[in-house]
């Protein structure tokens, strides 16, 4: 429930007023209509000139008693009009949703699109969504995210200038710790850091929400999670133009400042959409100063800009779209790419994502990585992958470490074979990891 102003006056009061708003008026016309004197038939006539004195001193408490019912009720009544008629937008729509008026939604209740991410919203993971957690889940704005409670996840900035913002811009990430502790007496040196996660949102998200359950399917990794300027990551025509490579490095130093647990020699990247593309970008344009061990871009494929001719390419002005520099990419790591087949925003088959970028096949951008690595023969063939289950089919690149995994009928949140698709790519990093 939203605290207001009023709710500090008297919370008694409070819920007295919503529950008997119509009672309180009552009292308000009764305390009003006090008779403003001792009716005069009642009163010997010899003391007319004490009773006069009387209906002036009466008349004067009845004027102060009226005063302070109507301040009185008045501040009970009319606050909690305008707290009912001051209802956010998120609030209205919860509130249509809440078919039931048990003051939370089932899955049942969400509409079809928003239904989605229901497990997102859901933070505590017990079926239903509170009015709290659907209100930070739509307004983007984390509630304190600097606690000290292990289970929310830190927001740390990052300031950094460009040509759209001169005066400077606080970029943020926030970064989960996981629950235990690394195993310190462990004689594996392994065990004794955290294996670092990236998660990137796509265009138009947000850092909080995508980490999701992550920290679980991830357990014993530090999840990191940055918020791409203007909900965006910079690959081509995006409203942002921020200088995102730099902010990668610069928050893989701030980590290994602020968390000694960290181990940044095993350092995976997952990501969404645009948040794929800008893996894309890092594997490009990394000087191999920062290890990556492990990369799962998910639906999204190259653009035509970053690779063509046989090569990579990327930009000597983030402020444009100009590829104009041929280079040839460093970083190796262990590569899965997932993309479903219907994906209706980055097609499969390749071809345009809005007006302006053109996109290479899912297929095509798998083999592009792998040649990058090392493979030598021929791209698999459509037919010649491996079925792994009727919806999912895998494409293996033997020696190159790059895996291409074919969501047949998956749109561009891969539909029923999501989850699956989460897990895979979790058993990804694991096995890699070990």
């Amino acid at each position: 429930m939203q605290t207001t102003a009023w709710d500090s006056i008297s919370p008694d009061y409070n819920e007295w007023a919503r529950n008997n708003s119509g009672d309180a008026i009552v009292f308000f016309l009764l305390v009003v209509h006090l008779p403003t004197s001792t009716p005069r038939e009642c009163m010997p006539q010899t003391c007319c000139i004490q009773a006069s004195r009387v209906d002036i001193y009466m008349s004067q408490t009845t004027f102060r008693c009226r005063a302070m019912a109507f301040l009185f009720i008045g501040a009970i009544l009319i606050p909690s009009r305008a707290s009912a008629v001051q209802v956010s937008p998120q609030e209205r729509a919860f509130r249509a949703w809440d078919r039931n008026r048990d003051g939370v939604l089932e899955r049942g209740e969400v509409p079809p699109g928003p239904r989605q991410i229901f497990g997102r919203v859901d933070k505590n993971k017990d079926g239903r969504i509170t009015l709290a957690e659907h209100i930070a889940a739509t307004s983007g704005k984390p509630n304190s995210p600097n606690t000290e409670n292990p289970s929310e996840p830190k927001r740390h900035k990052i300031r950094q200038k460009w040509n759209q913002e001169e005066a400077g811009f606080d970029r943020e990430f926030f970064v989960q710790i996981p629950t235990s502790s690394p195993a310190e007496g462990d004689t594996n040196t392994a065990n004794r850091k955290w294996p670092v996660t990236f998660i990137f949102h796509g265009n138009g998200g947000t850092a909080r929400q995508t980490i999701g359950r992550w920290p679980q399917l991830l357990e014993g990794h530090l999840i990191v999670a940055p918020q791409g300027y203007q909900r965006s990551w910079n690959i081509s025509d995006e409203k942002s133009k921020a200088p995102d490579v730099d902010f990668f490095n610069l928050m893989v130093r701030h980590i290994e400042e602020k968390y000694s647990a960290a181990d940044l020699s095993k350092i995976s990247l997952i990501g969404f959409s645009n948040g794929a593309g800008f893996i894309f970008r890092l594997l490009i344009e990394l000087d191999g100063t920062i290890k990556i061990t492990n990369a799962v871009p998910l639906v999204s494929s190259l653009v035509e800009q970053q690779y063509h001719d046989q090569r990579f390419w990327k930009r000597s002005d983030d402020s444009n779209t100009n590829y104009d520099l041929t280079t040839a990419p460093v970083v190796r790591c262990n590569l899965l790419t997932i993309h479903g087949t219907a994906d209706r925003v980055v097609p499969y088959a390749g071809g345009m994502r809005g007006p302006h970028a053109k996109h290479l096949p899912a297929q095509s951008t798998a083999y592009a990585w792998a040649k990058q690595q090392g493979y030598t023969g021929k791209q698999i063939a459509d037919k010649s992958g491996k079925a792994l289950n009727q919806n999912i089919i895998r494409y293996n690149y033997e020696g190159a470490q790059v895996t291409h995994l074919k969501v047949v009928d998956g749109g561009h949140g891969l539909g029923p074979a999501s989850r699956q698709v989460n897990q895979l790519a979790c058993d990804f990093i694991q096995s890699n990891l070990r």
